[in-house]
């Protein structure tokens, strides 16, 4: 098998982890399936369910309590963010373009609600808000 075959499998077995975590409806902090019960499910090696639960690791989506389970994490709290900002946000303008995108949605949010005391936090959009918390994380890494 290829790596690119390999990396479509992987692929394949995130995405049912994933649809798994949504029917199942497992929040944050929850314990995730076992490996075997993974393995029997997807009809997958459980070669295959380690590398896909490493990747998800790696990512912050999930983390692992050693004799205890997997677990879902808060995903917005995972340092991940700085790293890929470091690699994403290289230069000056760069950083100012995050901090112009920022402000639109500031600004956006006031007008909106015809308030200039709101906040981006404050508002109702649940998207807008993981983009501009995004945003802030990719900006604060370029400082660090």
């Amino acid at each position: 098998m290829d790596e690119m075959t390999e990396r479509k499998g992987l692929e394949n077995i995130v995405e049912e982890i994933h649809n798994l975590i949504e029917s199942e409806n497992i929040q944050v902090g929850d314990k995730l399936p076992s490996e075997r019960y993974l393995k029997e499910k997807l009809n997958v090696s459980r070669q295959s369910v380690r590398e896909a639960l490493r990747a998800l690791e790696l990512l912050g989506i999930i983390y692992v309590r050693r004799g205890e389970g997997t677990f879902l994490a808060d995903i917005d709290s995972h340092q991940l963010f700085q790293l890929i900002g470091k690699y994403l946000i290289r230069t000056e303008r760069q950083q100012k373009e995050i901090i112009e995108i920022k402000q639109m949605i500031e600004a956006y949010v006031k007008t909106k609600h015809h308030d200039d005391s709101l906040d981006v936090e404050s508002d109702d959009n649940q998207i807008m808000k993981k983009i501009y918390i995004l945003l802030d994380k990719y900006s604060q890494a370029f400082k660090s």
